[in-house]
């Protein structure tokens, strides 16, 4: 699995509340830009999202199995165990391209899709993934929610 990054943003939303990772909606957006660190929000109101602040790093294009503002994570839960907190998904995320291609991609970048408005929604983390990918028809691409370590870790 890609090696998670956090947005600075992140741990301010955390402590002011505006985040609750054990109910909320999260989600993983796909684009081919690179995110920053400085990287604030998720505007979902455009026609592609977009990472604003720093990078503006625009979601891929909808379509052939994509779907507008990416990944929706199943079932996901927060616990604590000896001061480190863990999200987890109930389950991976398979992307099957679909009468034609996706992509390319790099980044899986999370959001919470229920902090804020449609315009601000607040951003977690991202994924790289190394290099950029296409999916073909038919291929398809796994987020793996890792039911061990969780999606992240905080220590």
């Amino acid at each position: 699995m890609a090696a998670f990054n956090k947005f600075n943003s992140f741990v301010g939303d955390l402590g002011l509340a505006k985040i609750n990772l054990n109910t909320d909606s999260i989600l993983g957006l796909l684009t081919n830009t690179a995110p920053v660190a400085g990287d604030t929000v998720v505007d979902t109101t455009t026609g592609t999202c977009t990472v604003k602040s720093t990078s503006n790093a625009a979601e891929i294009a909808a379509g052939n199995g994509y779907t507008k503002k990416g990944l929706a994570l199943a079932t996901t839960s927060y616990s604590q165990t000896g001061g480190v907190g863990k999200l987890v998904a109930s389950a991976d995320q398979v992307l099957t391209a679909s009468g034609g291609s996706v992509g390319p991609f790099r980044y899986l970048v999370l959001f919470d899709d229920t902090s804020g408005t449609t315009s601000t929604r607040s951003v977690i983390g991202w994924y790289d993934y190394g290099s950029s990918i296409t999916l073909a028809s038919g291929e398809t691409f796994t987020f793996d929610s890792d039911q061990t370590n969780g999606i992240l870790q905080i220590t």
